[in-house]
């Protein structure tokens, strides 16, 4: 049979980082541009994207990294960054999930949710959802949760959020994506997709702008904060690990989600609430 001279291989996977402008998500995305990964650098800022997608080609002579505007405020505008995405036609190995917001008074979001709880919980949810079919078995889902997920509950009307402060509804965001990450895990183990959350510690980012923290410290606060490079470490972990459904912490720890658990009930509506939501943001033949 003749050979077929027109055919072109099948471009490797992509490697995205959400928030890959900034603090941590920087970190993460020069890390893989060193090691040649092929990286798409997913950010809002998209001119600052480009220009740095520049940098980390010169710096690594490695040309497979481009950029692709993301906004996380909207489900329109999460959808319409998956239609770029898969319009170039290329697989993606991992979806390092580092965007997130700390805003410091309430908004709503076009969708009619507070926004913390937009950006930080329901498109990053629905980003993941999205992404995972352009995904080959062993593809990797990373979500980036908070210590602070620990100071709170869910109420029963969450998603909403009636009382809204901003380290609390930030925990609360975190929390939700924390023990959504366990439905994903679970059902998307019929792919070999793999869904782990990470816990960077507590950084001096860009997101926490904890510089403002210390400069009201008391004097016997001498440390500063870790920087963001000390942050990646689990993320790194996780994408080299074949676990799925953990938390990976620090050098070594690692801690199964599912033992978050403490009411059932909660995380059984907070599935069901969230799927309701983001069902109809889905493909009609995409199915989990």
């Amino acid at each position: 049979m003749e050979e077929n001279n027109n055919a072109t291989p099948q471009q490797p996977p992509l490697y995205i980082v959400t928030g890959a402008t900034d603090s941590m998500g920087s970190v993460i995305a020069r890390r893989l541009a060193k090691q040649g990964k092929p990286l798409l650098l997913a950010s809002r800022d998209i001119d600052k994207a480009e220009r740095f997608a520049e940098t980390l080609r010169s710096e690594n002579r490695h040309l497979d990294i481009q950029s692709l505007q993301l906004d996380l405020s909207s489900f329109a505008l999460v959808k319409d960054f998956a239609t770029r995405l898969k319009g170039l036609g290329r697989p993606v190995y991992a979806l390092v999930n580092n965007a997130g917001t700390l805003p410091r008074h309430s908004r709503i979001s076009p969708d009619g949710y507070e926004h913390t709880v937009q950006v930080n919980f329901l498109s990053t949810a629905l980003l993941s959802l999205l992404v995972y079919p352009l995904m080959p078995e062993n593809g990797r889902i990373i979500l980036s949760t908070s210590l602070s997920r620990r100071l709170v509950s869910l109420p029963y009307e969450f998603p909403a959020v009636s009382n809204f402060t901003q380290i609390g509804s930030y925990a609360q965001a975190k929390l939700a994506l924390t023990l959504f990450s366990i439905y994903m895990s679970t059902t998307m183990k019929t792919r070999r997709v793999n869904v782990n959350c990470v816990n960077p510690g507590v950084i001096n980012s860009s997101v926490l702008a904890l510089h403002r923290w210390i400069e009201r410290a008391p004097d016997y606060i001498t440390n500063p904060f870790p920087n963001p490079e000390s942050g990646i470490t689990p993320t790194m972990r996780a994408l080299e690990s074949n676990d799925t459904g953990f938390i990976f912490q620090g050098n070594s720890g690692q801690m199964k989600t599912s033992s978050l658990l403490k009411n059932r009930d909660v995380f059984i509506k907070l599935c069901n609430d969230t799927m309701r939501i983001l069902k109809k943001h889905l493909p009609d033949d995409q199915t989990l």
